[in-house]
């Protein structure tokens, strides 16, 4: 969905009817996606500055001003780390890497980030295929462990990617980006939950929306998610 531009007639003045529904059919939506407070009244506060789109046009503006879109360019990449908490469903996602390169017409593999980082930071690893490789899990409540973790996304050649759930809680979610230093971001589970806030939080936190999954299996596509869609999904999911 193409974001609207604003009307230069659409103020406030000119709808007041506009300016209390807005407020408040996508309040009642933040709240049912449990997002933080802050955030919540921040992205209310953004839609109130469209009060003459209809209130999913008007929420994706909101969101599209504090996100960014980053997919995986599967033709060009050659290394990818991928963070993320015990059980955010990194396996799968190295797996969903590995078949849309492989797609693509690109040699891929999969590898512990152990095993493979050495092999980029004494710049020995292989220019002609893609390597994933899949970091160890840690619980996000420690820090030193989440510290230990962040540092390992400091090597030439490799982007790190951050994979969280659908599932979490959206101020952990918040806690795991701040800890990982995260600046793209990969949500999984979308097809478990009807409550989207973590995935909010994770986009409008600093990092950049790589892809979504909506399901385990590698044949599950990667797939791209636009703030219209997003906002479409947040006030539908919770009218039902």
């Amino acid at each position: 969905m193409a974001l609207p531009r604003p009307k230069e007639s659409a103020t406030l003045l000119a709808f007041p009817r506009a300016r209390a529904a807005l407020p408040a059919e996508i309040g009642a939506a933040l709240k049912f996606h449990r997002l933080p407070d802050m955030l919540a009244a921040g992205l209310v506060r953004d839609a109130a500055n469209w009060p003459g789109y209809r209130p999913h046009e008007a929420l994706a503006c909101a969101i599209a001003a504090r996100s960014g879109q980053a997919p995986i360019d599967f033709e060009k990449a050659r290394g990818i780390l991928l963070l993320g908490p015990a059980g955010a469903g990194k396996s799968a996602v190295a797996a969903k890497i590995i078949h849309a390169a492989r797609l693509a017409g690109r040699k891929a593999v999969c590898a512990h980030a152990g095993d493979a980082l050495p092999l980029y930071r004494s710049r020995t690893a292989s220019s002609n295929s893609l390597t994933v490789m899949e970091a160890g899990g840690f619980n996000p409540l420690n820090s030193r462990a989440a510290s230990a973790f962040a540092a390992l996304g400091d090597t030439p050649g490799v982007e790190t990617i951050g994979v969280v759930s659908a599932l979490t809680d959206a101020e952990d979610t918040a806690d795991i980006l701040a800890a990982l230093k995260l600046r793209r971001v990969i949500v999984t589970g979308l097809d478990r939950t009807n409550r989207l806030g973590a995935l909010v939080t994770a986009i409008t936190g600093g990092a950049r929306l790589a892809h979504v999954t909506h399901g385990p299996g590698q044949e599950d596509a990667l797939e791209m998610l636009e703030p219209g869609r997003l906002a479409a999904m947040l006030l539908d999911r919770a009218a039902h």
